[in-house]
């Protein structure tokens, strides 16, 4: 499972500089020539001047999971609107090797809001799930991303999907079948900050352990 990668306090320092042009535009340009993935995504319909690309480990040993960096760019504006960056771990308990976001910014600009609405959600189901199958929450959650796994249980569980709550040290894996279970297992997952850290939300199109 994931290493420690990111402090959440650190975020929001992390990204505020991609709200400044120049510093967005040298992301723009260090990422501008990955491979266009907007037709790989289902659904996905782009106003003109966006696409959604794929880069595999621009950071070499720096982070030392497999990695890519998704990124919705304007080539209009030159600029980077949305950012994910994912670590692929394989983890044997679960016999899978599931995908988690440990980076996700998006542009505030006006400009950008309609074609950034939802998107990180047909990100997460249309294109992370239908490619790896299995998705695991980081363990350092800032309040708005622990928003959006209870959004995504919930969608996920709507989808017929498999939902579970995991601790990485005693491999309990806790299957999560109805909607009062997402609130109940909230407290499990991110209420005891002595135990947080160690456990996971995942949402599977296969059922856990694979077999």
């Amino acid at each position: 499972m994931p290493a420690r990668l990111v402090n959440p306090e650190k975020v929001n320092e992390v990204f505020a500089h991609l709200n400044e042009s120049s510093d967005n535009h040298t992301l723009y340009t260090a990422l501008m020539n990955g491979v266009d993935i907007t037709d790989q995504i289902k659904g996905l319909l782009l106003s003109p001047g966006y696409r959604m690309v794929r880069v595999d480990g621009r950071f070499g040993n720096r982070i030392s999971q497999s990695h890519f960096e998704l990124a919705l760019v304007n080539d209009v504006s030159k600029e980077v609107a949305y950012y994910n960056r994912v670590v692929i771990q394989p983890d044997v308990v679960l016999n899978c090797r599931p995908v988690t976001q440990i980076l996700v910014w998006r542009i505030l600009k006006r400009e950008h809001r309609t074609v950034l609405h939802e998107l990180a959600g047909k990100v997460f189901f249309d294109y992370l799930l239908e490619h790896y199958n299995v998705i695991v929450s980081d363990m350092n959650q800032t309040h708005d991303g622990i928003s959006f796994w209870q959004a995504r249980m919930y969608d996920a569980l709507a989808y017929n999907m498999h939902v579970y709550a995991y601790d990485m040290i005693t491999c309990e894996l806790r299957k999560i079948l109805t909607q009062n279970d997402v609130s109940r297992q909230e407290s499990w997952l991110w209420g005891d900050p002595e135990h947080h850290q160690n456990r996971l939300a995942i949402i599977s199109k296969s059922e856990l352990p694979i077999q």
